[in-house]
Formats: C-alpha cells, sequence, structure tokens
C-alpha cells in the first residue's frame, strides 16, 4: 500500500481529484429556428477558478468558446442555463446559425488558461452527421466540415 507524503496534503485539491483536466462540448443545430444549442461539460473543481454555474461565467465563456461564420465573422453566445451535479458543471448557450453549421469556425481554449493540459472536445451534429473537433492549449479555430 502506498502512502502519500505531507506534500500530496499541500497540493491544491483539484491536483486529487482527477488525474486530468477536460471538458466536452455538444453542439446541437437545430434546423428549424436556425440556432445551435450548445451544451458544455466541464470539471465543477477546474472550473471553480472562473466562476459559477451562472450568467456571471458568460463574459469567460464568450472569450474562450467562439463561434464564427465560414467568413469569420463572430456568432454571438446567449446564455440559456447553467447548474452543478456532483463533479460536473453544465453550462447551456445558444447562437443563431442562419447558415447552419458546415464550415462553422469554433474555438474552445475553456480552461487552457488555468491548466497546460486542458483538452476540450467539441462534438457538433448536424445535417444528419456528427463531427468532432480537439482543442488544446494554443489552438486556434477549426472548421467544421
Amino acid at each position: 500500500m502506498r502512502r502519500l507524503g505531507i506534500a500530496a496534503f499541500l497540493l491544491p485539491v483539484p491536483l486529487l481529484v482527477h488525474p486530468m483536466h477536460t471538458s466536452v462540448t455538444e453542439l446541437v443545430h437545430d434546423p428549424a429556428s436556425k440556432t445551435v444549442a450548445i451544451t458544455l461539460r466541464v470539471f465543477a473543481d477546474d472550473f471553480a477558478s472562473v466562476g459559477g454555474a451562472d450568467s456571471l461565467a458568460l463574459p469567460y465563456l464568450r472569450a474562450n468558446l467562439t463561434l464564427a461564420d465560414a467568413v469569420g465573422r463572430p456568432i454571438p453566445l446567449r446564455w440559456e442555463a447553467g447548474y452543478r451535479s456532483g463533479d460536473v458543471v453544465w453550462l447551456r448557450l445558444r447562437a443563431e446559425v442562419p447558415a447552419g453549421l458546415a464550415g462553422l469556425q469554433v474555438r474552445n481554449t475553456v480552461l487552457c488558461d488555468r491548466f497546460e493540459d486542458e483538452v476540450n472536445v467539441v462534438r457538433a451534429s448536424y445535417g444528419g452527421r456528427t463531427a468532432s473537433l480537439l482543442f488544446t492549449r494554443g489552438d486556434r479555430a477549426k472548421a467544421l466540415p
């Protein structure tokens, strides 16, 4: 049995809770309303350094989770809801996407400013297909096919 030295108790709590830093973002296109529903799942202890699961997190999210149309025009994100469930924070946003998601430019650097090993997965569902994008620190926007 391995014993933890006193140094382990001096580490920040997030380092003891889980060994990786990751988030998953789902983009689901609704062609009827010409909007995209955005759901971000992130570990609560990681997100605590940014804010809670409420609209006060919106400025941080707008700076680190961006959408732009195929020619690079920014698409504003609108707050819908946020809540905590166990170890996870769920954040829901919505955006107008009149042209749909094909060619949409996505950037997700949420928590990359806090954790060097942050990995963010973006999964988009549109037009009967699913596409995934992977983001790490320093990544720029990537286009959905």
